[in-house]
């Protein structure tokens, strides 16, 4: 009965142990692509020599896959990382307020990444 809490009190003081200070490693981001800065999410400077045809996903058509171009969104991968704050940045520079959410776009991207299809 006695080594109970003692194996308690063993799992208890490693989950005390102070965390690793060891610094996180950073993901690395392809070429041309800048960090995620300031509300904004990670961007290519200019369109990257692979860029996914965005108009797969439901919702975009020719014309608000060159604006998203122009904000220097170019692939699945790319929207497939987006938070809620990265979201709100690139529908505020939309005419279609609300559509990311509303079309799903991070939910179609996560698989058309992965090489599967848009539901």
């Amino acid at each position: 009965a006695k080594a109970a809490p003692a194996a308690k009190k063993a799992v208890a003081k490693k989950a005390a142990a102070k965390p690793s200070k060891a610094p996180a490693k950073a993901a690395k981001l392809p070429a041309g692509m800048a960090a995620a800065k300031d509300g904004k999410p990670a961007l290519y400077k200019k369109a990257p020599a692979k860029a996914d045809d965005l108009k797969v996903i439901k919702g975009v058509g020719p014309g608000l896959e060159g604006t998203l171009n122009d904000l220097g969104i170019y692939t699945y991968a790319q929207v497939s990382d987006w938070k809620a704050k990265d979201i709100a940045w690139v529908d505020g520079n939309l005419k279609f307020k609300g559509r990311i959410v509303r079309d799903e776009w991070v939910k179609q991207c996560k698989s058309l990444a992965k090489g599967g299809g848009v539901s």
